[in-house]
């Protein structure tokens, strides 16, 4: 799970670094007055949105979270899941929406689970099962 944490840091940082090369190429294109529209003059300030974007929700907190790869110590909570939790790459609880690889796409059983993440992005790196709830011991269906 690291590793594909780390490929999101690396993809995240070429983003940002091909939005910065273009934003420079259309802001010396402004400063020629080679631009050969109107609209073409607003193209640096769509860029440093998309860069300024892309920096604050995606490559900035994974630098932060990757001093918490390389020291093993992560945030940890305990809830309750079922099958409807885990949608698409995501455990969604109550309060917190969680990201996990896709490698950790078995099936998922109903249970309390114990989840290792990361504090900014909230990417899981570990999933524990814990044991079952109450309410799936109570339930005749659920045994074999």
């Amino acid at each position: 799970m690291r590793w594909y944490f780390l490929w999101g840091l690396v993809a995240a940082f070429v983003m940002v670094l091909v939005l910065f090369i273009l934003m420079m190429i259309a802001l010396r294109r402004n400063w020629n007055h080679t631009n050969r529209s109107v609209v073409s003059y607003f193209i640096p300030l769509l860029l440093m949105s998309m860069l300024i974007y892309m920096a604050a929700s995606q490559f900035v907190p994974r630098v932060f979270d990757a001093v918490q790869i390389v020291y093993g110590q992560y945030a940890s909570t305990e809830a309750t899941l079922s099958a409807e939790n885990f949608q698409s790459n995501r455990i969604v609880t109550e309060d917190q929406v969680f990201y996990y690889p896709p490698s950790l796409n078995d099936e998922p059983e109903a249970g309390r689970y114990q989840i290792y993440y990361t504090e900014r992005t909230h990417y899981v790196m570990n999933l524990i099962f814990v044991g079952e709830t109450e309410d799936s011991i109570d339930d005749p269906a659920a045994t074999p």
